[in-house]
């Protein structure tokens, strides 16, 4: 089987990545996430479309390609995460898919509890969370602690996006 060389680690030595198991955690973490949000919009439980909506903001079919490419950057950090020989991999991976399941729960719990003060302390929750992920994973893997500084960097614009809503809506949407 072919292996990719890699620089990644906190000795920078090079480590062998093997494509298949690396494509596999990906396509399993986007196919996860394509049921779970598939089973919401079948459910009808879709965010209400607010009147006024900000300039900045991408469609919404962009924003759920950008939501595919990061799960798949998730589903990477958490197999380099696994991968990265350090004592606390296991757990570094593991870290990596409770950022996955906040990522997930986000529609569930604001369809249930709607409002812009419940988006905000998602984004917040998630947004920290992120953040200590991707210190975590700076040593042990740096490539990993990138992917999910990404996520991170997404969830910061989405903030801001919120912001911008309530700014053009009022908060009762």
């Amino acid at each position: 089987m072919a292996r990719i060389a890699a620089t990644d680690g906190p000795s920078l030595r090079a480590s062998s990545i093997r494509p298949w198991p690396l494509l596999a955690s990906i396509a399993a973490t986007v196919v996860v996430a394509g049921l779970f949000f598939g089973i919401l919009a079948a459910l009808h439980l879709n965010a209400p479309v607010p009147e006024h909506w900000p300039s900045f903001a991408p469609p919404g079919p962009v924003i759920g390609v950008i939501w595919i490419v990061l799960f798949a950057a998730m589903g990477a950090a958490r197999y380099l995460a696994a991968r990265s020989g350090h004592a606390s991999a296991r757990t570094d991976a593991w870290a990596v898919v409770g950022l996955l399941v906040l990522c997930l729960a986000y529609p569930l719990y604001t369809h249930l509890i709607p409002g812009h003060a419940t988006e905000l302390v998602g984004n917040a929750i998630s947004f920290v969370y992120a953040l200590w992920l991707a210190a975590r994973l700076r040593g042990p893997s740096p490539l990993a602690a990138a992917f999910v500084g990404v996520v991170a960097a997404w969830i910061a614009f989405a903030t801001v996006l919120v912001f911008a809503l309530i700014q053009l809506n009022g908060w009762s949407t």
